[in-house]
């Protein structure tokens, strides 16, 4: 019996992708060089054209690592589009850090873990359906994210994340980048578009996703005073891009005078963060320091993105 045959289109697609879909590929099955006898054709930045896909005649699937730019010839083929979870993983810990910051998780398992219950709801008491003691911790308020605003400055592969994952919450979402989409992609994205100005303006949440660029035409420092300055007293910064887009100083200040409510922050100037940096000395129930561990281990995600396959190409066959 002929092996089932998946044609990498792409030579470059990064070694350990390719190493772990050949760890995880079926006996009968084959990663080749040649797309004649291929079931799929997997791509990251090469183009997917007519004259391919007349060399392919079995081809019944395109594989996209949604990563790269590969353009896809129209066709019958269906088409996947394989997310690369390690940048999955960052794009869920922005919702994580915004959906801790704005149920106050941190201050809740906090007085829980003290024991630290409001006179007059101490007493325990079996519970019902019906019959029970709420908010027993004395907690002000528990926002919903539900109509709130969130501003993604960046919508590239991981602000695209972020948004597909935080429409299902009915929050507003806003964007900001170097251009703007066109009408039919921001309605097929559910993003409006806004001004970096405006964004931070209107914005409950903002969230940084830009790549950092050194050099005297770089963004080194582009979240600084003006900035902060502009969002809203209630409002909370996200960022898990890169650490030198803000400038630090200028984001403790920020939070030390309540200019802005919060932080959920996973990158830094320095990384890991020097004992004295006087972030440290904020993080708490409204400021939020991990360890830049946003993005899923590469070597998982590549596994993830093997199995993916996989599972896309057994679906077919």
């Amino acid at each position: 019996m002929d092996r089932l045959k998946i044609y990498q289109a792409d030579p470059k697609i990064h070694a350990e992708q390719i190493a772990a879909l050949q760890r995880t590929l079926p006996e009968s099955w084959a990663l080749v060089d040649r797309p004649e006898e291929a079931i799929a054709i997997l791509t990251e930045n090469v183009d997917v054209n007519e004259a391919m896909l007349k060399q392919a005649p079995r081809a019944r699937l395109v594989l996209r690592l949604d990563t790269g730019e590969a353009n896809i010839a129209p066709s019958t083929l269906a088409v996947v589009n394989l997310s690369n979870t390690g940048l999955i993983g960052v794009a869920e810990h922005v919702v994580a850090l915004i959906l801790t910051l704005s149920r106050h998780l941190l201050w809740v398992a906090r007085k829980a873990a003290a024991h630290e219950w409001v006179p007059g709801r101490d007493q325990p008491i079996l519970t019902n359906q019906k019959k029970y003691t709420y908010n027993w911790i004395g907690l002000e308020k528990s926002d919903a994210i539900y109509a709130k605003k969130v501003g993604i400055v960046g919508l590239g592969h991981i602000g695209r994340a972020v948004a597909s994952r935080l429409r299902p919450f009915g929050v507003r979402l806003l964007y900001t980048d170097l251009r703007r989409f066109d009408p039919r992609q921001e309605k097929e994205l559910g993003v409006q578009w806004r001004e970096l100005d405006d964004l931070l303006r209107e914005s409950d949440f903002v969230t940084l996703h830009l790549r950092f660029v050194e050099g005297p035409d770089g963004n080194e420092n582009m979240f600084g005073v003006r900035q902060f300055a502009l969002m809203k007293p209630s409002a909370y910064f996200i960022n898990t891009s890169r650490g030198r887009l803000v400038d630090e100083a200028a984001l403790v200040e920020a939070l030390r005078s309540h200019k802005i409510a919060g932080a959920g922050l996973d990158v830094f100037h320095y990384e890991p963060l020097p004992p004295d940096h006087p972030l440290l000395s904020l993080a708490g129930d409204n400021v939020i320091l991990t360890a830049h561990t946003a993005g899923t281990y590469n070597p998982e995600a590549w596994q993830t993105t093997a199995e993916e396959i996989v599972e896309r190409v057994r679906d077919i066959v």
